[in-house]
């Protein structure tokens, strides 16, 4: 047993045989990543300065892959974020320098070589690793094009109606999209391309279902329309934008 042992089991034993007023915290004797349970015999009730402190111990009793770990749990110990308040526990700088820098060694090794996910043809380096990667989701491989899954979706969103955007989100969006803005701004179909578009728009057909429900949808609205400034021409407002207005060809 080295010293940082034995100090961490005083902390852990101290522990034990006290009661804490508030603020305390819960900490887990052996940490879960190491195979700790939730188990209320594994648990300890310390204040945040030990906490902080045992975590600090625990980079000093480990080795390898459990040195990794701990030296990962420490460094997470000053995270925070809007709604994460960590310790007040003064670290030095020299001290949090060691830390980062020791965390960056053992992550740069564990992702070396072979267990670097770019490694060799995966993520498209040949074509070899192309054809794996589109044979992983093609078909019956797909999740999304799997019946059940489809299902889960279509059940989570059943009944439920999407709350209705505001003219001034409506307002910021056309905005943001407008003239270079736009991502399809300048750009210019080819013959070519629109020819293929309509081989694949000839002959689709949608199912009677299908259009009942569109027929519901719009019988009895009458949709608003827009005076073309340049064109003076009256046009319903979802075509507008992107053919009349600063798109207009009579501009």
């Amino acid at each position: 047993m080295n010293k940082y042992t034995k100090w961490y089991n005083q902390i852990i034993d101290r522990a034990k045989d006290r009661v804490l007023e508030p603020p305390f915290e819960r900490h887990h004797i052996r940490p879960r990543s190491l195979g700790g349970s939730d188990d209320r015999d594994n648990i300890a009730f310390i204040t945040p300065r030990e906490h902080f402190v045992c975590h600090w111990l625990l980079i000093k009793m480990t080795t390898g892959e459990e040195y990794y770990k701990m030296l990962n749990a420490l460094r997470m110990m000053r995270a925070e974020n809007s709604g994460q308040k960590r310790y007040k526990t003064k670290i030095t700088s020299r001290v949090y320098e060691s830390i980062k820098l020791e965390y960056s060694r053992l992550q740069s090794e564990k992702v070396r070589g072979e267990n670097n996910p770019m490694y060799g043809d995966k993520f498209f380096r040949s074509e070899e690793g192309k054809q794996r990667q589109r044979q992983s989701i093609f078909g019956e491989y797909n999740g999304a094009k799997q019946e059940e899954a489809r299902q889960k979706i279509t059940n989570s969103k059943l009944g439920k109606k999407r709350a209705p955007f505001s003219e001034e989100w409506r307002a910021n969006m056309a905005q943001k999209k407008k003239g270079e803005n736009n991502p399809r701004y300048g750009v210019k179909i080819t013959e070519e391309t629109r020819e293929k578009m309509r081989r694949k728009a000839a002959g689709r057909k949608q199912s009677a279902e299908t259009i009942a429900k569109k027929i519901a949808a719009t019988q009895g609205k009458k949709r608003e329309k827009i005076l073309c400034p340049h064109c003076r021409q009256l046009i319903a407002v979802n075509t507008y934008p992107r053919w009349h207005g600063d798109q207009c060809r009579q501009r």
